[in-house]
This record gives structure tokens, sequence and C-alpha cells, in this order.
């Protein structure tokens, strides 16, 4: 028996989908940035310019990586995959933690900014966690 997707799991992906396609674009700007810089910078000898360079690069990777996650997950939601299920908590859990790091680093903007920011995994958590989405997903 094939169960019918819920419109909230259909609109959760396709926000997974324009998530993971701003940090593709973004992370893509990085990793060039910091490729060129860090190259430039090793050139001149100018240490700052290539540290920089070197982590935003690394930076880069690191960003279209969770790009290519949020992709995955938005599969693994549109095709009801019960491991899409588990990775979607995984990733908000990661969200999370470095939301509560931001928290704990920044001043006052960083602190309203977290604080609102923390608001739409906690909404995501609680639409995954309800019964009849644990339902679809055979959990």
């Amino acid at each position: 028996m094939i169960a019918e997707r819920p419109g909230g799991v259909t609109a959760l992906a396709i926000i997974y989908i324009l998530l993971g396609l701003l940090s593709l674009f973004w992370s893509l700007l990085v990793f060039g940035v910091g490729a060129v810089t860090g190259l430039t910078g090793a050139i001149v000898g100018a240490d700052n310019m290539a540290s920089f360079g070197s982590a935003n690069f690394w930076g880069g990777i690191v960003g279209v990586a969770g790009a290519m996650l949020d992709f995955i997950i938005a599969f693994g939601l549109l095709n009801l995959r019960r491991w899409a299920w588990a990775l979607a908590l995984i990733g908000l859990a990661i969200t999370v933690i470095t939301g509560v790091l931001g928290l704990a680093n920044g001043g006052f903007f960083a602190v309203c900014c977290g604080i609102l920011g923390l608001l739409v995994p906690a909404g995501i958590l609680y639409y995954l966690l309800r019964p009849d989405v644990r339902r679809v997903f055979g959990r």
C-alpha cells in the first residue's frame, strides 16, 4: 500500500530544495573567493590572505556538501522514504546545535536573529514528529 504524501511534506521538500539551491550557490561563491584569495596570498606571500582564502575554500566545500544533503533529504521526503524522515531529524539537530553555538558567540543582533532562526527548525521538528506524518514514513 502506497501512502498519499501530505501537503506539508511536499512543502517541506520544496523548502529543502530551495535551501539547497541557495546553499549551493552561496557555497560555490565562497569556494571560488577562497580559492582565488588563498592562491593570491600564497603567491604574494601574504599569510593573512592565504589563511583567509584557505578557510573560505574549505567552508565552501562543507557548504556544497550541506547543499547536497538538502537535495537528498528533499528527494527522500518527496518519495516518502523512511530514511529521509530520520535524515531530516539529523539535519535539524545539526541546525539547532550550530544555531545555539551562534547564539553563545554573538551579541544582541546575533541573539535576536538566532532565536528567530531556531523557531523554523522547531516548527519543522514539531511537524515531522506529528503522529500522522510519522505514520506516512512508517514510524
